[in-house]
C-alpha cells in the first residue's frame, strides 16, 4: 500500500512540475534601459543576447548568414517567440513588456520591432521581427525585411537582436525535471518494495 501511495506521490510531482512555466531570462539592465539578456532557452539551447543599434554589417561583422545565428525563416521566429515570452516581460526589473521605449535602441513609447536576420540579398535583410507593443494582447512575430544598409539608429522603433550561445550549459525545461524526479521516484519505490519482499529462511 505504501508503494501504491509513494506511486502517486511521484505522479503529482510530475504533473506539478509539467505545469509550472519556463523559467524567464534574466534581463540585462544599464540606465533603466534593457540591452539584453541572459539564458534565452531556443529549441533546447541556451542564448545570451544584446540589443544593437547599426547597420546590419556594424552590429554583426558582415552583413550574411555566415555570421547570423539563425540562418531559416522558421529559426529567427522561434527566437522571436523566445523573446517576447522570455525577455519581453514585465517584473522588478522593468515594465520591458508594455513599455517598448525601455528597450535600448527603441524610441516609440507604442512598439519596438526587435529584428532577427537569418539571411541576405540584393541589398536586403531578411529578419524575424519580434514585435513589442505597448499592450501584451498586440505582440506578435512576423517576418520582416530591411535595407542592408539601412541603419537602425535612425529609425526610432526598430533595433538588432544579436545572439551568441551562452557560456553555461542550458538548464533542463520543467517536463524534464519532472520526468527525472518521477524516475528517482520509482525506482526508490521499486527498491523499497523488492527490500519487503526479500525474506530468509533457515532449515
Amino acid at each position: 500500500m505504501k508503494m501504491i501511495n509513494g506511486l502517486y506521490a511521484a505522479a503529482a510531482l510530475a504533473s506539478a512540475l509539467v505545469a509550472m512555466p519556463a523559467v524567464a531570462a534574466t534581463p540585462i539592465v544599464s540606465a533603466g534601459k534593457l540591452t539584453g539578456a541572459t539564458g534565452v532557452e531556443i529549441g533546447g539551447k541556451s542564448y545570451d543576447v544584446a540589443f544593437l543599434d547599426g547597420t546590419c554589417g556594424s552590429v554583426f561583422g558582415a552583413c550574411n548568414a555566415s555570421h547570423f545565428t539563425f540562418t531559416s525563416l522558421s529559426s529567427a521566429m522561434t527566437a522571436s517567440n523566445a523573446l517576447l515570452s522570455q525577455v519581453f516581460v514585465n517584473g522588478a526589473a522593468g515594465a520591458f513588456d508594455t513599455r517598448p521605449n525601455l528597450t535600448a535602441g527603441c524610441t516609440s513609447s507604442v512598439v519596438c520591432n526587435i529584428l532577427i536576420p537569418y539571411a541576405q540579398g540584393f541589398g536586403v535583410v531578411l529578419a524575424g521581427d519580434a514585435v513589442n507593443s505597448f499592450t501584451t494582447s498586440l505582440d506578435f512575430s512576423a517576418p520582416a525585411s530591411i535595407g542592408a544598409n539601412a541603419s537602425t539608429a535612425t529609425l526610432g522603433s526598430y533595433v538588432y537582436a544579436k545572439f551568441t550561445p551562452s557560456v553555461t550549459a542550458a538548464v533542463p525545461e520543467p517536463a524534464t525535471w519532472a520526468m527525472m524526479f518521477a524516475g528517482f521516484g520509482l525506482m526508490g519505490a521499486a527498491l523499497r518494495y523488492r527490500k519487503r519482499s526479500t525474506k530468509l529462511s533457515f532449515a
